[in-house]
Order: C-alpha cells, then structure tokens, then sequence
C-alpha cells in the first residue's frame, strides 16, 4: 500500500521543520506534501515562496481560503488539494497530519487498526451521544446548521446511517474517497468534524476510528491527546516512549522536541 502524507500547518517555520525531518525518518519513501492555511499578507507570502525547501517538502500548495476558514474546514482545503495536486499523483492512502501532531512511529504502525478501504478518523462517538454538550452543536446555530446537512445527505444520497462526530486532528482517507469527496463540491456547512464522518458514510465507504485519542471523554485522555491548546509535556511523552506499548501519537505538541528518540 502506497502512503503520502499532506502535512497541513499555518505557523512556526522552524517547529515544522523538524516534524517532516521526523516524518521523514520513520516513514522512508513517503512523499511529503504541503498544504499551507495561514493568513495572507507580506511575511506569509515570503514564507509560501521558500516553504518547500525551508521544510523539505515534497510540494507545497496553499490554500487561497483565510485562517479561519482553513481551520474550520480542512476537509474541504483537503478536497481542493486533491483537486490540483493530488490527484495527478500516485498513492492509496493519505494521512492528513497537522503540524502540532506528533507521530513516533510509522504510519503502518500507528493506523494499523485502520483497514485498507475505509476512513480512518479520531474519537468516533455518534453525534446523539454529544449534541447537547458539544460546542458545535449546543448552540441554535450549530443546531441549524446540523439539520440542513443531514437533509443534504438524505435528499441526495438517502442517507440513513447512525451519524457520528470526530476530532479533526490525524485522519487518514483512502483514494477513493478524496477522488468522489472532492468531485461531488460539499456544501460549506457546519466543520469537518461532522462532514468528514456523514459524507464518509454518505458515499458508501466504512468509518473506522484511527485510535490516536481513545476516548471521547476522559480527562487523563486529555495528557496525550487533547483539542483544547493543552500542551502535551516532554516528560509525558518520553514516558510512553519507554513503554512497549506506550503511547506513539501526541497532540498538541507545538514545541520543539530534544532527546526524544522515536521507538
């Protein structure tokens, strides 16, 4: 199985450097492509020209969406990647990485519970487990908004699964399904973290949970992965590390990482 990963960043040059230096060393082979989601303006624009040799990318693309927007929507910055780039190269499997994710394994290691074939996404829970704690949805809007993507995914493909929510950070996807995701143009509404899940299951492929955050809720889950800007300490990951079958993916790290050896 041919692997990539497109690693997704919009900060700190240096710190990303050393993550695809890392990528690179535990995953031999595997092209490295860029897809840059930062703001515009004149230190952006000096970045975006020097980015791919600065990082040691592969390729470089940038999305022309603002901050925000790339943020909340990385399934769809994905989507127009797969349009322009991707899909003019050879691979059966994207990882999505973020450059505040630290992988310290290969990625046949870390996503081995995720089959060939299927959609490969953090914390699975269905969404009636969490719609009425979870900022995305306890809200009016959020709630809204929610409704008419459902009814997009029954009028047009007559969706009737159970529907589920994820964290955004680590996905994985195979070919297939970034070649109909970004040809079908999904509608801009609510995140990826309830897009991703529907249209997955929408377009007929397995959603399968990557593992990397093994519980949707669980405050001692939160010291090795965790969406909140908590980061994760040096001494925690060295601790894991030291493991067999310790921890190996760690999120947010937005740091640089030294004497941690990879095992």
């Amino acid at each position: 199985m041919k692997r990539i990963i497109v690693f997704r960043f919009d900060r700190n040059p240096l710190i990303c450097r050393g993550r695809v230096a890392l990528l690179r060393a535990l995953n031999p082979g595997v092209p490295l492509c860029g897809l840059f989601g930062g703001e515009a303006g004149y230190r952006q624009a000096a970045f975006r020209l020097g980015a791919k040799a600065l990082l040691g990318l592969d390729s470089f693309y940038w999305s022309r969406q603002p901050g925000q927007w790339n943020w909340k929507n990385g399934d769809l910055a994905l989507a127009a990647w797969y349009r322009d780039v991707g899909r003019r190269m050879h691979f059966d499997v994207a990882h999505l990485v973020e450059w505040d994710l630290v992988l310290l394994n290969s990625l046949e290691r870390v996503y081995a519970s995720v089959p060939v074939g299927a959609v490969g996404l953090t914390a699975l829970i269905p969404v009636s487990q969490v719609e009425h704690e979870w900022e995305w949805l306890r809200q009016p809007d959020g709630q809204q908004q929610w409704k008419r993507l459902l009814a997009y995914a029954r009028d047009n493909w007559g969706y009737d699964q159970v529907p589920h929510a994820c964290v955004g950070v680590g996905p994985c996807f195979p070919r297939s399904f970034l070649e109909r995701y970004a040809a079908i143009d999904a509608p801009e509404i609510c995140h990826d973290e309830l897009r991703l899940p529907l249209f997955a299951q929408a377009l007929g492929f397995p959603i399968v949970d990557t593992g990397l955050r093994r519980r949707w809720r669980d405050q001692d889950e939160d010291r090795f992965f965790n969406t909140r800007a908590v980061e994760i300490e040096p001494s925690t990951i060295m601790a894991e590390l030291a493991k067999k079958d310790g921890r190996r993916a760690f999120h947010p790290v937005r740091r640089r990482l030294k004497r941690i050896q990879p095992a």
